[in-house]
């Protein structure tokens, strides 16, 4: 697999509060692998509406593929006091994955093999412990 570049926002009280605040902050911070920021954070969140992506405790895993992804990106951001995600959720690491609207199955692997390693709760619990470098790193050694 190829390596996927991954890359951290800062969550902050301020702006927690919604998700789409949320996904639009990790949707500026990939700009670099983005040809329209905007398509991609309508595409998030028009897949948001379509599915519920906090499938996992502590975890939302928001994601798109989209014709505005020149290449495939992950971008993570934790906020251990919780985001309120779907129906009271809260989560407390956001994993968002953004795919190239045709690409050849690359979008199902990332999530496939990030979801393997979250549905063990030590792996969970190693990035709910890990700084904003150590989480980056961790889930950047899952595709290198």
């Amino acid at each position: 697999m190829q390596s996927i570049p991954v890359l951290s926002v800062e969550l902050t009280s301020d702006i927690v509060n919604q998700k789409s605040s949320v996904i639009h902050l990790m949707s500026d911070a990939s700009q670099n692998y983005l040809t329209n920021v905007k398509t991609f954070f309508d595409d998030v969140m028009a897949h948001e509406q379509e599915m519920e992506t906090d499938v996992l405790p502590d975890v939302a895993l928001p994601h798109a593929k989209s014709s505005a992804v020149k290449t495939p990106f992950i971008v993570v951001g934790k906020y251990l006091d919780g985001i309120i995600w779907n129906n009271g959720n809260q989560v407390k690491l956001v994993i968002l994955i953004g795919a190239p609207e045709h690409a050849d199955k690359a979008h199902l692997a990332i999530i496939a093999k990030l979801a393997a390693h979250l549905a063990d709760d030590d792996f969970i619990a190693t990035l709910l412990n890990s700084d904003t470098q150590s989480l980056v790193d961790k889930v950047r050694g899952l595709y290198e």
